[in-house]
């Protein structure tokens, strides 16, 4: 988990981190964060969140454990029995990713908030966190079938650190 996670982190903040759609911005980490706990459970999404998030707090000029937190949230999210009833995953995925994203960005909005640092609400919401939340949302199918061979190929003994 370890490695795949530090490799998602650095990827994220090297070349995806450059992407800029009208303000939105994907976040890799994040949907690796979703679509591992809806395949493999809470337990491990929350383990996969706050594991990934501290990797990316280290690479970040932010404060320590706020992305970490942030992606705690939206695992716990992810991790609910929520659109089960969908009949496709990957609609399923994009409902979570909507959802989930949205409570991310809030989270780390309102711990940069709790820390110090000027948010810009009406901005941070509507420029950068809705577009993104939009652009997840469509990438969630894309990166949906790689996990998947990766849950597959770990079986029920999962990735371990």
């Amino acid at each position: 988990m370890f490695p795949l996670l530090t490799g998602v982190a650095l990827i994220q903040t090297t070349l995806v981190s450059r992407i800029n759609l009208l303000g939105a911005r994907p976040n890799l980490m994040l949907l690796v964060v979703l679509i591992w706990t809806v395949m493999r459970g809470i337990d491990e999404g929350l383990i996969w969140a706050f594991v990934g998030g501290l990797i990316l707090d280290l690479l970040s000029g932010g404060p320590l454990a706020g992305i970490a937190l942030a992606l705690l949230a939206a695992a716990y999210l992810a991790g609910q029995s929520l659109g089960e009833e969908v009949g496709s995953q990957a609609v399923r995925m994009v409902i979570l990713t909507v959802l989930g994203a949205t409570v991310y960005h809030v989270a780390l909005l309102t711990i940069l908030d709790w820390t110090g640092h000027t948010v810009d609400w009406g901005f941070s919401l509507t420029r950068v966190a809705a577009p993104s939340v939009v652009l997840n949302a469509v990438l969630a199918p894309l990166v949906l079938p790689p996990l998947a061979w990766l849950e597959r190929a770990t079986g029920e003994e999962g990735l371990s650190l």
